[in-house]
């Protein structure tokens, strides 16, 4: 069912040195932190990503997630490491840079350890190297410090777990303590890899005493990072208050539960489902072999089971309920390359013992999935041109969720998303200069620039954001007027919601190219590329565009 113990020490023949099992997995790691850096660091971004990233730093300063510092759950563990490293790195860009870096190579180390115990080394190899490559992994890591410890952590369980199965039942405290204090990074790995824990606990026959103290375990590392944010939160009713408005707001249209006649969680359905088979594409022509080498893993019905329970969890909680971006997939991933790892193995060894002379098939075919997987995320892949529309187009629907998914996952999507920022602020510094008055900004639907990244790089600048019903995340219309990452205040109703505009004011516009037409019909636009702006005379009038009345005043 496992590997063989490993011997206390390996020697190197050539040199005669030594190392003992602790320098030997130190190599490991520091190679594997080593190879992410030297591959993620010269790739990454020179502003923030996302939205939850600007959150992230705020929490550096001031930690509440009922005030989006950061986003709830809150993230309590995370902060604590980030505070931890900003001591040492300063800004938080070079923070985030290196706990990505960090992190992902931490889970490339323990992927293959994972590989190796239940396999062969030569399948952790292949499992490490299918994991490196991922498009979503590789995306993840140079645009969120957070997301990768979702990979770290279901891979960290799931090794102790197995680890525990196979004899050594310390390893049980070891993965009570992995899933309790994982989940202080990621709250939601409690709930989809607690099936892992149990039917392990089940499994192995756990004796009560021993049952009883893991359990304990768990409970008190969880309830360590759950104290802290009922303390940050200002008691456990805000808190619950705030998550429960928040997570409805979240899954509105992610979840298949809220309401599956709205027909909105199909999208994030197929986007999850490609999410994660994008890696799959590399060896999927090796799954007949693998399933055929199946009956030499010993005992592989249990083994399956135990996959099967890892993997299922995750994949339904994130494919029913909430997939809202390609990293959210990390936790199913490494199982699938995992899979990919046995397969690609199991077809090197067939081809082996049909044609002898091909030594280096095995090779050959890992280049081949590596290949495959950077193009996949290096490889800039053209998008629909034509306009979405509102229905099912069958086949033309499917190739265009396809383009833009993998897309969404690419470093040309990284690299436009920064170039907007750039061009942004630029023209934003630019546009205030020339102003003969006030200037105002205004964010509308899937404007890039973020607003949030505005307010946090322009702190000074006043931004009205507006959502409209429709959006994710938006559940009706609001407009909010933020000024660094303070809101005054935030109109609701009556409709149109009227937002006050000092007169003779320059308005400048931050929207998607959609909105362009529409805007354009309400209020005189100028082309200020990436942004749109509108010079109001000093007796303009209200004018209207969707939610909103725009009032000079």
């Amino acid at each position: 069912m496992s590997s063989s113990t490993e011997s206390r020490t390996w020697t190197n023949n050539a040199s005669g040195q030594s190392f003992s099992s602790t320098g030997r997995l130190a190599m490991l790691f520091g190679i594997s932190i080593l190879l992410l850096m030297m591959t993620r660091l010269p790739f990454f971004p020179q502003y923030f990503y996302s939205f939850d990233e600007v959150n992230l730093a705020l929490a550096l300063h001031e930690f509440d997630p009922t005030r989006n510092q950061p986003q709830p759950p809150g993230y309590p563990l995370f902060v604590g490491e980030e505070r931890l490293f900003a001591v040492l790195l300063g800004t938080p860009e070079r923070t985030f840079a290196f706990l990505a870096s960090l992190i992902s190579g931490l889970a490339l180390g323990v992927m293959y350890l994972l590989g190796r115990r239940m396999f062969s080394p030569t399948v952790g190899l292949i499992a490490a190297i299918l994991l490196f490559a991922n498009p979503v992994f590789w995306f993840s890591s140079l645009t969120s410090p957070l997301r990768p410890h979702l990979a770290l952590i279901s891979l960290l369980v799931a090794y102790t777990c197995w680890r525990a199965m196979s004899g050594e039942r310390r390893y049980f405290y070891a993965a009570s303590l992995a899933l309790g204090l994982g989940s202080g990074f990621r709250p939601e790995l409690l709930a989809v890899l607690f099936p892992l824990w149990a039917w392990t606990a089940w499994q192995y026959r756990t004796r009560t005493v021993e049952l009883i103290r893991a359990t304990v375990l768990l409970a008190i590392s969880c309830l360590l990072w759950v104290g802290v944010l009922v303390v940050a939160a200002g008691g456990f009713r805000h808190l619950t208050q705030a998550f429960s408005e928040y997570l409805f707001i979240q899954t509105q249209q992610t979840s298949m539960l809220a309401d599956p006649r709205a027909g909105s969680w199909m999208r994030w359905v197929g986007r999850g489902l490609l999410w994660n088979g994008l890696g799959v594409l590399s060896w999927i022509w090796a799954v007949p072999f693998g399933w055929m080498h199946r009956r030499f893993l010993g005992e592989h019905k249990q083994l399956l089971v135990f996959l099967g329970v890892w993997f299922l969890p995750p994949f339904i909680f994130n494919l029913g309920f909430h997939i809202a971006a390609p990293d959210h997939a990390l936790s199913t991933i490494p199982f699938l390359c995992l899979a990919g790892a046995f397969c690609l193995d199991s077809m090197g060894q067939s081809v082996l013992r049909r044609f002898p002379e091909l030594k280096e098939g095995m090779a050959l075919l890992i280049g081949i999935a590596l290949i495959i997987n950077l193009l996949l995320f290096f490889g800039e892949f053209p998008l629909p041109k034509h306009t979405p529309a509102a229905g099912f187009r069958g086949l033309q629907s499917a190739t265009d969720a396809i383009r833009i998914g993998t897309y969404e996952t690419s470093y040309a999507r990284i690299r436009w998303v920064d170039q907007m920022m750039e061009l942004g602020t630029v023209q934003i510094q630019s546009l205030k200069s020339s102003a003969h008055g006030s200037v105002v900004i205004v964010w509308g639907r899937d404007g890039e620039p973020v607003w949030r990244k505005i307010c946090y790089y322009l702190p000074s600048e006043r931004v009205w954001v507006l959502d409209e019903p429709g959006q994710l995340a938006t559940s009706a219309a609001a407009a909010q007027l933020w000024v660094g990452n303070a809101k005054p205040s935030r109109l609701t109703r009556p409709l149109p919601i009227r937002v006050p505009l000092p007169k003779g004011a320059r308005l400048i516009w931050i929207i998607s190219p959609a909105s362009v037409e529409s805007l354009g019909r309400a209020v005189p636009l100028q082309n200020a590329a990436p942004l749109y702006y509108t010079d109001l005379p000093a007796e303009a009038a209200a004018f209207r565009w969707g939610s909103f009345e725009f009032a000079p005043q």
